[in-house]
């Protein structure tokens, strides 16, 4: 016997079935290795430095977009303390000529066309006051150009555009921009007559031919000019990509929320900028000179630029690695400093070191160019600041002993602070004797 249809009865559709955990897996993999390939890291790093209160930070946020000063302490004393840093990107319209066809925009204000991309640029902003020089010069390791930002509205040279203007030489970095800024608080006069100033500060160190572009970073006047010149002046470096992993580490974060569940926490987040070679994801790494003079063995777990999420990193801009540290040796820039390399591969941590020194000149002040036994001082070693006591010196060739183990490379350039009236100042540099 047949059963007898009711009514409203429907012949019921089979369920459709739900994706399997692993497919759902795999989706999300994919989502996100497609996330990471649309992440472009920066070509380059540029510093951003000059005295304090020249308008280093509101330049960087006027090309970058981002406010470099997010340290409650910065906010409340309304200076940078800590390096800073963010990404940009530089466009050039291919029907526009002149300064007017580069811009920061992907579509040119001028005619509406779509604009070329020129490339990506991470912009390193150092602090300029005069007790933070030590934080400048780790940061000037990691730079391959700078704008040295020089405000119309005060005298030229002030203290530290002087010292980091040496810092740059010490460095070697020879391709550099200034940027006359605050121009809106001048009338045309005072204008020429700073950047005549300019001109001969620059002159007398070595400097004579650096473009100089009047900037109101405030405004956002000029940037176009400043864009073209940096692309003019700043090349891209070619990089020593097939050598092994080198990178300094300027930051180290822990990203875990208070209160976080111990199975949503994260490894420690070191922060730098590769020098030669790459890294990617399941590397292991070594961060020397560690902890008291340990080194630390980890491995890649992500890399992240600003644009987002990268599978391997390469030297130029700034980039973050996360790791399977404990997150308390990250907190607050624990491991600023540090050298990130493939392991075995960096000379031993020291304590003593045989130094060759050399003064440099000083315009505003002369230097006692004498070093004597017991004098303290702060070295900057490649991202690394620590001090050291002189134990004997004969004919500029010093031998230190380090408050903390560092790693010395051959011909590296260590800068040299001494404290004069009260304040460290950049009194030369020295490289290792052999």
């Amino acid at each position: 016997m047949t059963a007898k249809k009711t009514f409203g009865e429907t012949k019921k559709k089979p369920a459709k079935a739900s994706p399997s955990e692993k497919e759902t897996r795999e989706n999300q993999e994919k989502k996100k290795a497609s996330d990471t390939n649309k992440a472009e890291q920066a070509v380059l790093n540029i510093g951003m430095i000059g005295h304090v209160d020249h308008g280093k930070t509101s330049l960087t946020q006027a090309l970058t977009g981002k406010w470099t000063e997010t340290h409650s302490e910065e906010l409340k004393r309304g200076i940078s303390i800590r390096l800073g840093y963010a990404d940009t990107t530089f466009y050039k319209c291919p029907k526009c000529k002149g300064s007017e066809a580069y811009s920061l925009k992907p579509v040119c204000s001028a005619c509406n066309s779509k604009m070329e991309k020129l490339r990506v640029i991470s912009f390193v902003d150092a602090p300029g006051h005069e007790t933070l020089l030590t934080t400048m010069l780790s940061g000037a390791t990691l730079m391959q150009g700078a704008i040295l930002v020089i405000a119309a509205n005060e005298n030229c040279p002030q203290p530290q555009t002087i010292e980091h203007l040496a810092a740059l030489k010490i460095a070697g970095i020879k391709n550099i921009v200034v940027a006359q800024n605050k121009i809106d608080l001048v009338d045309k006069k005072q204008a020429l007559e700073n950047e005549k100033q300019i001109k001969e500060f620059l002159k007398s160190q070595g400097f004579e031919n650096l473009p100089i572009i009047p900037v109101a970073a405030h405004l956002g006047i000029n940037l176009d000019l400043l864009i073209e010149m940096i692309e003019k002046t700043i090349p891209t470096p070619e990089f020593e990509i097939k050598k092994p992993l080198k990178a300094y580490c300027i930051r180290s974060f822990d990203v875990n929320k208070p209160g976080s569940e111990i199975k949503e926490l994260k490894g420690g987040v070191i922060g730098g900028s590769i020098i030669e070679g790459t890294i990617k994801i399941g590397d292991k790494i070594e961060i020397t000179p560690g902890i008291d003079g340990k080194s630390i063995l980890t491995t890649v777990q992500s890399l992240n630029c600003a644009a987002g999420k990268l599978n391997e990193a390469k030297p130029g801009g700034l980039i973050g690695i996360g790791t399977m540290l404990d997150p308390s040796l990250t907190q607050n820039d624990r491991m600023r400093g540090q050298v990130i390399a493939l392991p075995g591969l960096m000379p031993l941590p020291t304590k003593k070191v045989f130094l060759k020194m050399t003064f440099i000149e000083r315009i505003v002040a002369n230097i006692d160019k004498k070093i004597r036994t017991n004098d303290v001082l702060v070295l900057t070693i490649g991202a690394m600041t620590t001090l050291g006591t002189i134990i004997r010196e004969k004919d500029n060739v010093l031998e230190v002993d380090l408050r903390t183990p560092a790693i010395i490379e051959k011909n590296v350039k260590i800068a040299l602070s001494r404290k004069e009236s009260g304040r460290w100042r950049l009194i030369g540099y020295a490289t290792p004797e052999k």
